[in-house]
């Protein structure tokens, strides 16, 4: 079922998301706490993964300690991955990893970070104004109709479809399937919806949104075994379009 919700931009047409996708980035981003001093790094056992990953659309803060209120001394773009010297749970845990002048502190919040392995696709061009991570071993291609298809192992794949505005992209529910629970997400900024359609023992996630005037995106998984969530969580996290740019976190 198609709905009309507010977005932060304005309305827009949308499909609801799953109770099968929660944690898949819908959750607003989280408060560290601002305590007076910074906080020393407690004692941990080195971290079993080497690197961590920037996931968030804009970058992370590079800081002198891991705390929100310690000094800014660069910003960590997404994509980059650095080596990971230690970790903290104190104010809400951070990673110490090693720049390339540098050592420094990052938030270990998984919605910003990830230890997982990531490439980046960036369209490069005004007919595919928008990049996105995706996990590592996946492939991707476009197809006649100028939508990208990354696919993954399993039959497991996530298309996204670019259009001027909502009323020209290909809404279509399958036939047959039977729509779950609803969920917020943010995407880039933008608070919109998913819907998920139950397909066997997987499912088909999408959502449609206007991301600004002249540009709209559906954005589909499709995951006969459901083992995608993850690869779909990241997914809509990571994706950004040309829009002025905001503030890295935390």
């Amino acid at each position: 079922m198609w709905r009309h919700v507010g977005t932060l931009r304005g309305p827009g047409l949308v499909l609801i998301a799953a109770a099968a996708l929660v944690g898949c980035g819908a959750s607003p981003p989280v408060s560290h706490p601002s305590p007076s001093t910074s906080p020393k790094p407690s004692a941990t056992p080195s971290p079993v993964a080497t690197e961590v990953t920037v996931l968030a659309p804009d970058g992370v803060n590079f800081r002198t300690q891991p705390s929100p209120t310690a000094t800014v001394v660069g910003i960590v773009a997404q994509g980059v991955t650095l080596p990971i010297i230690s970790h903290t749970t104190a104010a809400g845990g951070w990673w110490q990893v090693k720049g390339s002048t540098a050592t420094g502190w990052i938030t270990s919040n998984p919605q910003y970070t990830s230890t997982g392995t990531f490439q980046t696709f960036s369209g490069g061009s005004s007919t595919l104004p928008w990049s996105v991570l995706y996990q590592a071993g996946w492939n991707f291609a476009q197809d006649s109709a100028g939508a990208v298809v990354f696919t993954g192992p399993g039959g497991d794949s996530i298309t996204v479809t670019q259009a001027t505005s909502i009323a020209q992209l290909p809404l279509a529910a399958p036939s047959g399937t039977a729509e779950s629970d609803v969920a917020a997400v943010d995407i880039y900024g933008i608070t919109t919806s998913l819907v998920t359609f139950s397909v066997g023992s997987g499912y088909l996630a999408a959502a449609a949104f206007q991301a600004e005037p002249g540009l709209a995106f559906l954005i589909e998984a499709k995951a006969p075994t459901g083992a995608a969530a993850a690869a779909f969580a990241v997914f809509l996290s990571t994706f950004k379009f040309p829009l002025p740019a905001a503030s890295p976190t935390p």
